[in-house]
């Protein structure tokens, strides 16, 4: 099982003075977590996209290309890009330039959104028509990344294109794509039927809930002759004991999740406990290891993403759960 990064960029205020860092430094944290990340051997750094709200993270492939010019080795990815809401023909530029820079090590998890201003904002498309929208750009994108000359194009979704090549192409073809969803039996049958690797919005929801539906997914994808990969991830903070991780974690965890509910419009009461043995990994290096069997155990996942800095965690602590992590669990995944 690899094991990546992953931020979603909430800029929310620190839970114990009031205090709100400023966008630049929100920003330039995750960036220098994420280089100090594959010093630590995290495989992959992926961010989200959101718009018009405090997920502040509006344009991954700028991030991603900052880190790259800082690292060597870790996989640059984003989780999700929003490609219902997005041209495909420059995410597709994006994401080659991207491959360029970084030598060959973007990869792109895509995603429909949820967000209705989304889809109002940028072209005015109908979310109800998403797969339609979503399954269009994914074979626009597929050709505009592995077709080596001139093509016309017409589709439903977006203008044609007209004896059109991509300029520039991705360093040695096209970077990995990956779905992200899973969510139902419907969505792991479409991205089956994709042949494309499916990464799980498992920071959702209890890892038990995934398990029938990765087996699905990896049947389907194994009488089509294709191999069967997989990602998920969880929000997990380690310390050397376990009451002070539970006790460190408490008011950024508690924050971050009521701060999130309440942007989806829900006043749910939020259970500290019950996020920690559900959803969130916390306690020292030992219980860690054992909910991260969990998964393994659960959905054997090719990929794992974990998110450290919700809820305005510090960046010194940031940096100190990361480094933990990675020296007394990550071994011995």
């Amino acid at each position: 099982m690899d094991i990546g990064i992953l931020s979603l960029g909430d800029h929310v205020p620190n839970p114990h003075t009031g205090v709100r860092n400023s966008q630049q430094d929100r920003l330039r944290s995750i960036i220098d977590s994420a280089i100090a990340g594959e010093d630590m051997g995290f495989s992959m750094i992926a961010l989200g996209e959101h718009h018009f709200n405090d997920y502040i993270i509006s344009s991954p492939e700028l991030m991603l290309a900052a880190i790259a010019e800082r690292t060597e080795r870790m996989r640059l990815a984003t989780a999700v890009t929003l490609l219902a809401t997005t041209d495909p023909v420059k995410v597709a530029e994006d994401f080659a330039t991207l491959d360029l820079l970084s030598n060959g090590r973007a990869e792109i998890v895509v995603g429909r959104g949820i967000n209705p201003e989304a889809y109002a904002a940028f072209g005015g498309l109908d979310p109800k028509q998403g797969h339609a929208i979503m399954a269009e750009k994914v074979q626009l994108l597929d050709q505009l990344w592995n077709v080596k000359e001139p093509f016309n194009w017409s589709g439903e979704f977006r203008g044609p294109l007209v004896n059109v090549q991509l300029k520039p192409s991705p360093l040695a073809g096209a970077p990995r794509l990956w779905m992200g969803t899973g969510t139902t039996e419907e969505s792991v049958r479409r991205t089956a039927s994709q042949g494309l690797p499916l990464m799980l919005p498992s920071i959702f929801a209890r890892i038990d809930t995934w398990g029938p539906l990765v087996k699905i997914y990896r049947e389907l994808m194994e009488e089509q002759g294709k191999e069967p990969i997989v990602g998920s991830c969880s929000y997990i903070h380690v310390a050397q004991d376990s009451r002070t991780a539970r006790e460190q974690w408490r008011p950024y965890l508690t924050g971050y999740v009521s701060w999130a509910r309440n942007l989806l419009g829900s006043k749910a009461p939020v259970n500290y406990q019950e996020l920690i043995e559900g959803t969130a990994m916390c306690g020292n290096p030992e219980e860690v290891l054992d909910r991260m069997g969990t998964f393994k155990d659960t959905i054997d996942p090719d990929l794992h993403l974990a998110a450290f800095d919700c809820g305005a965690l510090p960046h010194e602590m940031l940096v100190e759960t990361m480094q933990l992590f990675a020296s007394e669990v990550m071994p011995k995944l």
